[in-house]
């Protein structure tokens, strides 16, 4: 009989303990269903971007949608998103250890949200990358964190490639630099691209959305994220531009390539921080999409020089005007009529599209090194507004002159 009452004693103990992992494992799941996707960086420029996911909970092996709905400061919705590289919007998505990578574009729907169906084939964790340009701005990247049910692959550990020569998908690529990979610094990385048979430069690359190529790198934290594309032909490097204003005018939303393709394509990239890096190089060739990928290991930043010391410097009769991924802080300022106004524009790193600054009305246009203050001394000699803005207007400031 005391065995008997034992038992029951331990049956209990047991339902309990199973009623309670239940009961446990149901609010995770419950809460990861609430928070499946969560936004991972601040609002830019006034304009924030919500995701939405259908079903709630993706789970993997099964198709899911991806709902963006852009507002802006005062909350209204942003209905038209400027075309970049004809699409409105473009959704890179990579997996926590950086082994998966998805270059993806969600199209308006009739609530103006942005959607698109993407299938994971694995459960894990994911980082998304919403790039998008509402009218009259810069370009906002917006990062989300992805949470997918369903059985993860092993993970894949991340380590610097030490031969910078791949090949895939028939072609054969080897990447080079102008200069060590250090961080903070302006950088030409160059492709050379073979054909894996012949051996011979290729000169049959197709435009993939309007560019030669894309290049998508993200640091092994997920926080660094740099979208670059190679120069023009006929463009120079320019180290104090950001080579992708072109991108960004909307008279050139289609581009037609005449002739054979270069063998060679080179971007321009400012990496922000010291660390491990993934890069993606995709490339179109015979109508299909070949994504190469390095790693790569960026050194620490060189120490400031007493001449790039004294080149950052901003003297102290001039107003400061920082140059952010936001625009001009501030991005107002009043002065007075007849009275000379010193103005020193800081640029603090590559990461935004204001490589130049421009007084249209005064017919003034200066480059901003990365690093450097450059000083503009103007004079306004009428009351009003006096607009400065970057070399594509897409970021603008004012003087208002009293």
């Amino acid at each position: 009989m005391r065995h008997v009452k034992w038992f029951h004693q331990v049956l209990t103990v047991l339902s309990l303990a199973a009623l309670a992992m239940a009961s446990y494992w149901l609010a995770e799941r419950n809460h990861n269903a609430v928070h499946a996707a969560i936004s991972t960086s601040a609002p830019k420029a006034g304009f924030r971007a919500e995701l939405k996911t259908e079903p709630a909970l993706p789970r993997a092996g099964e198709p899911v949608s991806l709902s963006f709905t852009v507002k802006n400061g005062k909350g209204h919705t942003v209905r038209f998103l400027q075309f970049v590289h004809e699409k409105p919007l473009h959704l890179l998505v990579v997996s926590d250890d950086l082994s998966e990578f998805y270059h993806i574009h969600p199209e308006m729907q009739v609530d103006d949200s942005y959607s698109v169906r993407q299938t994971f084939p694995y459960g894990g964790i994911y980082r998304l990358y919403a790039d998008y340009t509402p009218p009259g701005y810069g370009t906002i990247v917006e990062q989300f964190e992805l949470y997918v049910e369903g059985p993860e692959r092993p993970r894949v550990p991340l380590y610097a490639d030490s031969q910078l020569t791949k090949t895939t998908g028939g072609l054969k690529a080897t990447l080079s630099s102008d200069k060590e990979l250090r961080a903070g610094e302006d950088l030409m990385l160059r492709f050379k691209l073979f054909d894996e048979k012949t051996d011979a430069p290729v000169n049959n690359l197709q435009l993939y959305l309007g560019s030669l190529a894309h290049f998508v790198i993200v640091g092994e934290d997920l926080n660094d994220f740099i979208h670059a594309h190679p120069l023009d032909a006929g463009e120079v490097f320019d180290p104090s531009q950001d080579p992708t204003l072109h991108l960004h005018d909307p008279s050139q939303l289609t581009k037609t390539l005449v002739g054979p393709s270069p063998s060679e394509v080179s971007a321009h990239v400012n990496f922000p921080r010291a660390g491990l890096y993934k890069l993606w190089a995709q490339f179109q060739r015979d109508g299909r999409i070949i994504v190469v990928a390095f790693v790569l290991k960026v050194a620490e930043r060189a120490p400031k020089t007493k001449q790039a010391q004294a080149a950052s410097a901003v003297p102290t009769d001039a107003i400061r005007i920082n140059v952010t991924a936001s625009g001009y802080e501030p991005s107002e300022i009043s002065v007075k009529r007849g009275q000379a106004v010193k103005l020193a524009f800081y640029r603090a790193d590559a990461q935004n599209c204001a490589g130049t600054i421009t007084f249209p009305k005064l017919n003034i246009s200066r480059q901003l090194p990365v690093g450097e203050a450059v000083v503009i001394e103007v004079t306004p000699t009428e009351t009003g507004e006096l607009s400065f803005t970057c070399g594509m207007g897409m970021y603008k400031g004012t003087l208002i002159v009293e």
